[in-house]
């Protein structure tokens, strides 16, 4: 396989019409994404026939289910790629009809890839434009894929209202629109065939990780099969981060989310077992002794080991993972996201209960209390270990010492039995005894060598409260 691979991206506004045109897409890249496809749920297998070197997965934006379908077929989403390109893909599940995605995996890397069609820019459209951002960023964290390339046809132009929502969630994820970054201001994918008027309103939005693989990026004028133009991005595949797999250890015991039902089941369990183990009458005789016959040992081990199983086994049995959610911890939520989010979610329910209002006061509030709880939200990922830390110094500066080292411990990655002396030692600096004491010492040695009378005549009386004071603290720091 060669180390570059090529994507492209096209509004084909009906697929079965641009076939010819997609299968020459299909001629120049290894990807294709296809918006506007116009296809009822059971035609998505027209995608196959269009090049039998590529695979397919598409969405239909048509619900059959609604009864006699009156006029065209509207939106619909596919992605194409070639298969002796990639033979590990996975197709990633989407809740949006507006949203497809693949997961590929070529040896030790991995690549997401989406296919969009948003919203036309409209103030009724926003929430769903939003929406659609967030599901894509969700995707991307469930997924743990660093290098993603999301094509498609935004609707955005540059300066308008949806470009505007598009380079601010580009700026809170660290994500890149690429196309508009590199091309010329005076690009256009898009002509219009009622008024003849040129916009921009397809995009190579990438993470920062896919953006240094990218090695070029053009906008093919040669299509005349839709009014909207390919967008065709290359990327060399040996500059994508490598998979990092690490080790997971699976702890199957959970002690801290139990009920007293689950408690009691463990007990019962463990009575039922261990009743069954059987203690040989002869250790009881060497009991008192040191026993070094070979025998006794592997019994005994024997014996440790059905009783560890016996304990562990009962534990997992005992143990309905079902009953409880785990939630994501979000550092400082309480202090700098939880007001937002009620907020947010007040004004989202009186938005739902006024029947979605496009405009107005009770739109605004909504908008604006999302868009302030997302900020604060993202604020306090990309600050994470900042906020860990003032929660330690406040600890400190409340001389709440016990929370302090726990909290201290925890963000050091130390375990919760070790010493602080411990922690200064493998460090190589000094402890708070070792400082107290060479400040005591330190003080009194100035104080001593001062040419002042008043202290000079203080330091050589053994009864000075100042000098038992630092003697005291001296020795009972040793």
């Amino acid at each position: 396989m060669e180390s570059t691979i090529k994507m492209v991206t096209f509004n084909c506004k009906n697929v079965m019409r641009s076939a010819d045109c997609i299968r020459k897409l299909c001629g120049l890249a290894d990807v294709v994404a296809l918006q506007e496809t116009w296809l009822l749920p059971h035609d998505l297998t027209f995608l196959g026939s269009i090049s039998d070197d590529f695979a397919f997965t598409g969405v239909s934006a048509v619900d059959t289910s609604a009864g006699v379908l009156r006029g065209r077929p509207h939106g619909g989403v596919a992605l194409l790629w070639r298969k002796s390109c990639f033979p590990v893909v996975n197709v990633i599940k989407c809740n949006s009809v507006r949203l497809t995605a693949i997961k590929i995996v070529l040896n030790d890397r991995a690549l997401l890839i989406f296919s969009v069609y948003m919203p036309t820019d409209a103030s009724e459209n926003l929430v769903e434009f939003t929406d659609c951002l967030s599901e894509i960023n969700a995707i991307i964290e469930s997924c743990n894929v660093k290098s993603v390339f999301i094509l498609g046809d935004f609707n955005a132009h540059p300066g308008e209202s949806f470009f505007a929502e598009l380079r601010n969630f580009c700026v809170e994820q660290s994500w890149r629109c690429h196309d508009v970054e590199t091309l010329p201001k005076d690009t256009f994918t898009f002509v219009s065939e009622a008024h003849g008027c040129r916009r921009w309103l397809d995009h190579c939005v990438l993470t920062s990780a896919a953006v240094v693989t990218v090695v070029n990026i053009t906008v093919l004028y040669d299509t005349y099969w839709s009014d909207h133009f390919p967008v065709l991005l290359e990327s060399n595949i040996k500059t994508l981060p490598k998979i990092i797999t690490q080790p997971t250890y699976v702890n199957k015991v959970k002690w801290g989310t139990r009920d007293k039902s689950q408690n009691s089941k463990y007990h019962e369990l463990c009575n039922c077992k261990l009743k069954l183990i059987d203690f040989d009458t002869q250790f009881q005789e060497c009991s008192k002794g040191y026993c070094k016959e070979h025998s006794h040992r592997l019994l005994l081990d024997n014996m440790y080991k059905n009783v560890i199983s016996i304990l562990t086994e009962a534990a997992i049995l005992s143990y309905n993972k079902g009953r409880f959610r785990k939630r994501r911890h979000i550092t400082g939520w309480n202090k700098h996201v939880r007001d937002a989010h009620s907020k947010a979610r007040l004004c989202y329910n009186t938005w739902l209960l006024n029947g979605k209002p496009t405009s107005g006061p009770i739109y605004n509030d909504m908008y604006e209390s999302r868009r302030d709880f997302k900020s604060k939200l993202k604020w306090c990922q990309n600050n994470e270990q900042q906020i860990k830390m003032d929660i330690i110094a406040q600890h400190h500066h409340n001389k709440d010492f016990s929370k302090f080292w726990s909290k201290t411990k925890v963000l050091m990655g130390l375990p919760r039995c070790c010493s602080a002396s411990g922690m200064f030692a493998e460090a190589r600096v000094d402890g708070f005894h070792a400082i107290m004491r060479k400040r005591s010492a330190s003080l009194l040695n100035r104080w001593r060598g001062s040419t002042n009378s008043i202290l000079t005549a203080l330091a050589d009386r053994w009864d000075c409260p100042l000098l038992a004071h630092l003697s005291k603290l001296h020795t009972t720091l040793l």
